[in-house]
Order: structure tokens, then sequence, then C-alpha cells
């Protein structure tokens, strides 16, 4: 393993990022923690908008995910690519490095390779990840995170071992992002998995996801980016034509009490007999949490105030040492949020179900995966 980048790690580490579009970036930005804070954007002027952010503001940390892994599936031969104003672009080692200086000449706080999907669907998925991981090896950088968009799938089994193996292979730190129809950490052994990794893997991020970012940082991952809206919450399968219809969707807001996102609508079916509950962070300001609608100005509204209460559950992690400690921080906002939600069910008399990732959350924590030994004695005594 390459000697680790002092710089970027301390950048990097318990830092919690917004992943963002770059329409909504600059309404979201006076909402990010300055210190412990950032964001990284999406969108086709994500690099205009991240020069822009950084000339205003130039200690914010602002990175870039160019999005390669919605369009495309990785391969060995070709595991980084890019679209381009003239078409698909597969990326070699050169090209690799422009891209990223590119990043950097756009006033990125950190570069970000822009990997393509990696399933777990046959044997041959573990020679694309090796050969991600060896390509990224080669830059001789430290200013990198390497982007692994990976199926869910990689968190069982023998594709957990190669995923493990891999990214402590990585002389630079690993942004993953997990991929399913709906939530990846519903998928059975996905949790256990995940801490399985972040446990195993010091210099891993979770990247593109929710309040799993919280499980994983309790349980050694270095940082992580949660996506502002739903469909930055996990990763896609890839959409090479897709360009985004006019879908509006009706404001999701995050319940810190809680520890999970709920429509707006049911809030309005949970508090249709009793008063709502309000919320004192700075966007609300003691106003009801079921007031939001589906105009913009609501709607942003509702996404200010969620990046306002995951700032204050994260500041509640960042005061907690890494370790048992910040384990047990975690297991007890897990147990507040079960008994909030039973007596959210006893004050409405309506069935409220506790989500399912939250069960799976407050078991035990799996432990971290041995070192590989590659060369093992034939003579070496057998366990007793």
């Amino acid at each position: 393993m390459g000697d680790g980048i002092a710089g970027i790690d301390a950048l990097l580490r318990d830092r919690l990022l917004i992943m963002v579009n770059d329409r909504s970036a600059i309404e979201i930005l006076p909402h990010v923690r300055a210190h412990t804070g950032g964001l990284v954007l999406t969108g086709a002027d994500a690099p205009v908008r991240c020069k822009e952010i950084r000339n205003a503001r130039g200690q914010t940390v602002v990175a870039m995910d160019h999005g390669s892994h919605t369009q495309t599936i990785a391969t060995a031969e070709a595991p980084f690519g890019l679209r381009t104003r003239l078409g698909w672009r597969d990326l070699d080692l050169t090209d690799l490095n422009e891209v990223l200086d590119g990043q950097r000449d756009n006033k990125a706080s950190f570069a970000v390779t822009p990997t393509c999907f990696i399933p777990a669907d046959t044997t041959g998925d573990a020679l694309v990840l090796r050969s991600a991981i060896g390509q990224a090896n080669q830059l001789l950088r430290e200013d990198t995170v390497v982007l692994l968009p990976c199926s869910w799938r990689w968190l069982r089994g023998v594709p957990l071992r190669q995923l493990v193996e891999q990214i402590r292979a990585c002389r630079h730190p690993v942004a993953l992002i997990l991929q399913a129809d709906g939530d990846p950490l519903e998928r059975a052994g996905a949790s256990d998995g995940l801490r399985q990794l972040c446990r195993s893997c010091p210099r891993l991020m979770l990247w593109r996801t929710d309040l799993a970012a919280f499980d994983a940082m309790a349980h050694g991952a270095m940082g992580a980016a949660i996506g502002a809206s739903a469909v930055l919450r996990h990763g896609v399968a890839p959409r090479p034509d897709s360009g985004g219809g006019g879908h509006k969707p009706y404001p999701v807001v995050l319940i810190r009490r809680l520890l999970r996102y709920v429509r707006v609508t049911t809030l309005l079916d949970w508090f249709a007999r009793l008063d709502p509950w309000i919320c004192d962070c700075a966007v609300c300001n003691g106003a009801s949490l079921a007031r939001f609608t589906d105009r913009d100005h609501d709607v942003l509204a509702a996404l200010q105030h969620t990046v306002r209460e995951l700032y204050v559950l994260h500041d509640g992690l960042a005061a907690t040492l890494p370790g048992y400690e910040r384990v047990d921080w975690w297991r007890q906002k897990l147990a507040d949020s079960a008994e909030h939600h039973r007596r959210l069910a006893a004050e409405t008399e309506l069935e409220v179900l506790y989500p399912r990732v939250l069960q799976y959350w407050r078991r035990s924590s799996p432990l971290p995966l041995p070192p590989a030994q590659h060369h093992r004695s034939h003579d070496q005594r057998r366990p007793s």
C-alpha cells in the first residue's frame, strides 16, 4: 500500500459533505458548516459553480462528481470515462490526469475520479475493480479521491473480501457509492457488510448516501457525502440517455428525532388530529414541519431544513472519540429514535412503521475483516 497522504486525509476526516445539483448549490451554501462540511456538485455546470463558490468563499470545501457512473458500465480496459460535447470518451492515464487537473483548475478542493459503474454480477467484475484501483495507484497525485460506484452485492461474501482488499491497496482515499433499486442497505446482509467494510478500511468515505453516513462514520468511515435530494441518496444503474424529466417531487424532510426522511403527506396524516411537531432550526424558526407544499420556495426550504438538521447530527458525532464512544453515541440515537416512533404511534393512534434499516442498525456490529494472507505455509498449524 502506498504511503498515506496526510493533507487530504486531514481535509476529509470526519467531514460531512452535501451532494447537490449545481442549480441548488448557492441556496444550500449558507446552511453548510464552514469547518466540518462542504459540497459535492453534480450537473453540467458544476465546474462553473465550483469556481464561483470558491472565489466567494475560499475556505469552503467543494468537489465535483461528473456522474460517469450514471452513464455507463466500467470495463477492465476503461474503468474511467467522461461524457463530453463530442460524445463518450474513455480515459487513459494521461486523459484521467487532465480531467483531474481540470477539476482543480476550477478550484475544486480535491479531485474525484470519473469512475464508471462496477457491477457484481460476474467474476470479471473483480478484474474491473482491480483495474480501477491499479490505474488510480499510478496517479502521482496527492489531491485525489478514487470514486468506486458499486452494486450493493459487493457487500456480501467473496465480493466483500475482494472489495476490502482493493480499498486497502489504494494509495488514495476511496469514496464508495452503493447502487440498488431502492435503499441498498435494506438488502439482506448489506448493512453488516458495510459496517465490516468501514471497520476494515479507515480511508473510506460513503458517497451519494443518506443517514447511512452516520452509521458508516460511527464504524470507522473517514467521512461522507449525503445527497440533498432523493435521487442523490443512493447509486443508480447507468442510464446513458436519461436527461431527467419534469417530475416535481413533493417535499421530503428529515425528522431528526426519528432518524428518517418523511414525506410531508405522511406528516399531514400523522398530525391530522394533533398539533404538528415544530422545528427550531434557523430555517423553520419554530414553524410546523408539516407546512411544506410542492411550491418551489417550500421545496427549497424543506431542503435547507434537512441540511441544517444533518449538521446538528454531525456535530454530535464529531464531538465523540472514534471507536467505542462513537458507536455508543450512535446506538443511543437509534434507541431514542425507536422510542420516538413508539410514542408517535401511541399519540396518533396510527401504525407508524419503524424503518427496516433502523432495525438493522440496532443490531450488534460484525468484526472487521482480517488482513489477506497471500502466502500460507503448508505446515502451518491448524486452529484448534
